[in-house]
């Protein structure tokens, strides 16, 4: 992979992976995507100048999702596109490092929501 983010990425890769045990990875759409009881994350890096970390809920969209309400988001990282879908971006690794505790927070609570919906919180 070439991408001036490069770096950013796979410190974006570790961040997911270390928030929660039982998050796995694998390739999906092309891009680096995360595993817990479902694919829930991908990174999108089509775009030169950054990352787009996308978070959802499968492939289809869930209408009794209920992520939207339970992600506690205090530093508005994230976009909503619909109720199961969000989205956030990563300009430069200063902007990662800067936000990185934060997007830890996210992932683990996303991953919480992922066990309870399949049952196993």
């Amino acid at each position: 992979m070439t991408h001036r983010l490069k770096p950013t990425l796979e410190a974006v890769r570790r961040t997911i992976l270390a928030a929660d045990p039982a998050i796995t990875e694998g390739i999906k759409w092309n891009s680096p995507s995360f595993y817990c009881h479902g694919w829930f994350a991908t990174i999108a890096s089509h775009k030169p100048t950054q990352l787009d970390i996308v978070l959802y809920c499968g492939a289809k969209v869930r209408a009794d999702s209920s992520v939207s309400e339970g992600i506690d988001d205090s530093q508005r990282l994230l976009t909503w596109p619909s109720k199961d879908r969000a989205l956030l971006s990563f300009k430069s690794d200063t902007d990662f490092q800067a936000r990185r505790q934060a997007f830890q927070s996210i992932i683990r609570q996303w991953a919480a929501y992922q066990k309870s919906y399949a049952g196993m919180a």
